[in-house]
């Protein structure tokens, strides 16, 4: 069975700065009680991530498993918009093989850096999510460039990259 490929306009600066080190420090703990009070501090600003209605004051019935991955999935919309997919679909996987063989970043440009290590990963839809901050998402973008003009399929990719780039602001990849 095919993933599919779904990629946000994300504001990986603030991300980085405000939820990210409560993640981190909430994966390693097992524990999700500071990303619940991050949600409850900023929920005005936050939506369903699978509807990208807001969040109302039940939005914990929404949540499938209290963990730090589910209620992360939540806390991430204060940085990108869930209505607005820019995600390479069912086609990820032939570019991502294609990237592969072509590119030496230390992470796929198709996809980004996970978030943690191990045990320890941040994976809210439990196949797989991806971060790229702003200057990941320049490299990348070059990276892509280069190898567009050899594999025209790469040419979605690089328009995934460029519609980042042009808004200066990270990708938040997910399956």
């Amino acid at each position: 069975m095919s993933m599919e490929h779904k990629a946000f306009l994300f504001d990986h600066a603030s991300f980085a700065i405000e939820l990210q080190p409560i993640i981190e420090a909430a994966l390693m703990a097992d524990d999700a009680v500071t990303i619940r009070e991050f949600i409850e501090q900023n929920r005005s600003r936050l939506t369903d991530p699978y509807e990208g209605e807001p969040l109302g004051d039940d939005w914990d019935t929404l949540v499938e498993t209290a963990d730090v991955h589910d209620f992360g999935d939540f806390a991430l919309t204060k940085f990108y918009d869930p209505q607005h997919d820019i995600g390479l679909g069912y086609e990820w996987e032939g570019l991502q093989d294609i990237v592969t063989r072509t590119t030496s970043l230390p992470y796929s440009p198709i996809l980004g850096a996970s978030l943690g290590k191990g045990e320890t990963q941040f994976d809210p839809g439990r196949m797989g999510s991806y971060f790229q901050s702003g200057e990941q998402v320049l490299r990348s973008l070059d990276a892509i460039a280069v190898q567009a003009g050899e594999y025209r399929e790469l040419r979605r990719a690089a328009e995934m990259l460029d519609a980042a780039a042009s808004a200066s602001t990270g990708l938040y990849v997910t399956f």
